[in-house]
């Protein structure tokens, strides 16, 4: 790649603000710069226990695939071997065979504070140039330093979740683009893929009597509960799904292409792993939630408002459940709102 077409290119990738859009810009850029035969970038997701790997996209000379959501993060591969080792420190390393012409790199890729993902190059010229090298590891710097501007200003400074001033625009971008699952996930059981037909869900999560957590422990033990509640909601969802911190002790989950019957599941997964964990000092923490499903037709005020009227019955009846508007409206405890008659009820 000439050195005004490699300026060019970083001049397009850092005028990108999608995320998804721009995973397959560095991809590819990579893929050129080493003349490699296909480049895969893998997130890195976090877990209960060790870190995962998924793999989200495939960088070929015939263009960017896309590659099927995995579902349940605890199928996904761990990180272990030369993809560990690589993480640990923090640089490039080369796998390749005695005599090979061709082999194999991985870069990891940093934000300011950590690791958050791999990209995998095979095909690689074994003789590559120490410039060529070189030229990869400054690219990935910009590629770090962009990702650190846009964790600036998309995400929650305690929580590290996506913050409310990005909700608007990922929702409107959720519906207008239909997800690619053109190819597989290699090594990722993919049992029961995600029917593309299958709705899009927003739940509110509220922390039950926050305001006495706060008054009665300090502030400083109230954000180790939202920490810990934001840990907790990496581990429990998919990586497709979308985690915001609203303000406050209050947090919206988009959960991305689900089935009717597939969407409480995971929710009330969340419910119950808070109420059964020992906070220090704090002691018993629970939330309530509530949800609704999204419509082709949907805007972000009425999805949430239906999903915080839910949110606020189960706060009214009980507290520590987790609530669907449309369940609620089916048996009559909530009138459905006159704009939101279109939208089928389950």
């Amino acid at each position: 790649m000439s050195n005004s077409k490699l300026i060019e290119t970083v001049a397009d990738l850092t005028a990108e603000r999608d995320r998804d859009s721009l995973e397959g810009s560095v991809a590819q850029l990579l893929r050129a710069q080493l003349d490699a035969s296909q480049v895969t970038y893998l997130r890195l997701v976090p877990g209960e226990g060790a870190p995962r790997l998924w793999p989200v996209l495939r960088a070929t000379a015939a263009g960017t695939q896309r590659l099927r959501d995995a579902g349940d993060p605890r199928l996904l591969p761990p990180v272990d071997g030369p993809h560990a080792r690589c993480l640990a420190e923090r640089a490039a390393l080369r796998l390749s065979v005695r005599d090979a012409p061709r082999c194999s790199y991985l870069f990891p890729v940093l934000s300011e504070r950590e690791p958050v993902g791999l990209i995998e190059a095979e095909g690689v010229d074994a003789m590559l140039a120490p410039e060529r090298e070189a030229a990869v590891a400054n690219l990935l710097r910009i590629y770090r330093n962009h990702l650190a501007l846009l964790d600036y200003g998309e995400h929650d400074t305690l929580t590290s979740l996506r913050n409310r001033r990005t909700f608007d625009a990922d929702f409107n971008r959720m519906l207008r683009d239909d997800p690619a699952t053109e190819a597989p996930t290699e090594g990722v059981d993919t049992r029961a893929p995600t029917p593309q037909d299958a709705p899009h869900w927003l739940a509110v999560v509220d922390v039950d009597r926050f305001k006495r957590i706060n008054d009665e422990y300090g502030h400083l033990y109230g954000d180790e509960v939202l920490l810990l509640l934001a840990q907790m909601m990496r581990a429990q969802f998919r990586p497709v799904d979308r985690l915001y911190r609203f303000g406050g002790e209050e947090f919206v989950v988009v959960l991305s292409r689900t089935p009717p019957d597939a969407a409480l599941s995971p929710l009330e997964r969340l419910r119950a792993s808070v109420e059964a964990r020992a906070f220090s000092r704090v002691g018993r923490v629970t939330v309530s939630i509530g949800y609704t499903r999204i419509g082709p037709l949907d805007d972000t005020a009425g999805a949430f408002g239906r999903a915080d009227a839910a949110l606020y019955h189960a706060k009214e009846t009980g507290r520590n459940q987790v609530l669907g508007w449309e369940a609620l409206v089916a048996a009559g405890h909530l009138a459905p709102k006159q704009n939101d008659a279109e939208l089928e009820l389950f």
